[in-house]
């Protein structure tokens, strides 16, 4: 499924949710908050994977020898899917950029 990104109109807030492709809604409220889909975002794919379309590669932001990741030769993480980078950028506390 794919994931659909909406801000928060009061806050600014981003969350991620997953959908059925054409499920989407383009709002919802959460704890009395409005959130609105972000339509110009790119779904659930960081934005070096999207210049080039393409799993594997390796992360050249992500820090070194990080735990859960196989590493290059260099230490670099090898993120091996789409599903793999969400899992480490949660197991890790970390965002996309």
């Amino acid at each position: 499924m794919p994931i659909y990104e909406f801000i928060c109109d009061q806050t600014g807030e981003k969350v991620e949710r997953f959908y059925k492709m054409g499920a989407a809604p383009e709002w919802f409220l959460r704890d009395g908050l409005h959130f609105r889909r972000n339509w110009g975002s790119i779904q659930g794919v960081s934005a070096q994977v999207a210049a080039a379309q393409q799993y594997p590669y390796e992360s050249n932001r992500l820090p070194r020898n990080l735990k859960g990741c196989p590493t290059s030769k260099k230490g670099k993480p090898i993120i091996t899917s789409q599903i793999h980078e969400r899992e480490v950028m949660a197991r890790h506390n970390l965002e996309r950029e």
